[in-house]
């Protein structure tokens, strides 16, 4: 079953009717995601196509969606500071959880949408094109928009409708020219009226249930908290393994300055130690020879078992006893 063969009423993959559906050449609407029942008649080729087709679909209306997302690199940095922090931190944790940043979502039989963050739990956390629901086998459950520019009732009034008539659980608003945070929440099944709960913060934190974790704004950004620890972003991760980097590097070279001072005490005690015992030989051999010259100028006969004795003594003490001798002995043999 191709997509060709299928009516546009039953495949979705056509701009809405009612108002010009082109204008200057451009569809104006975007078109749907296939329905469920339609997504389970089609072949895995075939759904690779249908995708396709909606992620490289150029209409006015995604135009000017693209146009009111460019916020600048203060949105753009805070999207990738929450994006980065959170996939450092679920992946140190070992947790499947899926974190995406703008990455188009379909959901079947609607339009595609592209929050700014957004979150599933218990799924592979690989790269995606897209989050298609009926291949992906569930709906988002966190959503979250960082707010720069642009309209801001599209994320605090449209968007709150929108996501909880999709059952996504939880969605988030940062909001940071206001330097604000808002929480909303599906209620549990037979509780509530339908539509999103607000968040009550405690003590300044917003806590997700889908997260796992607390949300609060200090100092105009948005923080991250497991219990009483911070998640540190990335940068900040960065800046420390490079401070710890630096710092051990600084023990190396203090550890070797410390070794190259050792050593060269070391060698000046050796150069020490040498002279001195060059010293104490030079004066050894003096006495030495001075022994030896008396008793032969006292007319004692030096034999060479004598002679080697003397000169191979380094007892300088002995050999001051040896020369004191040497002036009142009457043979060598007296000398020791």
């Amino acid at each position: 079953m191709s997509l060709a063969a299928k009516k546009p009423s039953s495949t979705d993959i056509e701009p809405d009717s009612g108002e010009k559906a082109i204008e200057d050449g451009i569809p104006r609407s975007a078109p749907r995601a296939p329905t469920a029942e339609v997504w389970a008649a089609l072949t895995p080729a075939e759904r690779d196509l249908a995708e396709l087709a909606l992620l490289t679909s150029e209409t006015l209306e995604e135009i000017e969606e693209r146009d009111a997302m460019a916020e600048g690199d203060t949105h753009l940095d805070a999207k990738m500071e929450i994006r980065d922090t959170l996939r450092a931190y679920y992946g140190r944790q070992g947790r499947s959880i899926y974190i995406g940043a703008e990455i188009k979502v379909f959901y079947p039989g609607e339009k595609g949408f592209t929050p700014d963050i957004i979150a599933v739990t218990d799924v592979k956390p690989g790269p995606r094109n897209s989050w298609m629901v009926s291949r992906e086998g569930k709906g988002i459950e966190l959503a979250l928009e960082v707010h720069a520019l642009g309209d801001r009732r599209k994320d605090t009034v449209e968007n709150v409708k929108r996501y909880a008539s999709l059952g996504i659980s939880e969605y988030f608003v940062y909001d940071i020219p206001r330097a604000s945070l808002k929480g909303y929440r599906l209620p549990k099944k037979g509780e509530g009226r339908g539509g999103y709960e607000v968040i009550r913060p405690k003590s300044g934190r917003h806590r997700s249930e889908v997260l796992d974790l607390e949300l609060s704004l200090e100092g105009g950004r948005l923080r991250f908290y497991a219990g009483t620890a911070e998640l540190v972003t990335t940068a900040e991760l960065a800046a420390k393994l490079e401070q710890m980097v630096e710092s051990a590097q600084a023990r190396v070279e203090q550890e070797q300055e410390r070794a190259t001072q050792e050593q060269a005490r070391a060698t000046q005690e050796q150069a020490r130690a040498t002279q001195e015992q060059t010293r104490a030989e030079q004066a050894c051999l003096r006495v030495s020879t001075a022994i030896l010259t008396i008793l032969r100028a006292r007319g004692i006969a030096v034999d060479e078992t004598t002679e080697q004795r003397v000169l191979g003594c380094s007892a300088l003490p002995i050999l001051d006893d040896w020369l004191a001798r040497a002036l009142t002995v009457t043979s060598a043999a007296e000398l020791f």
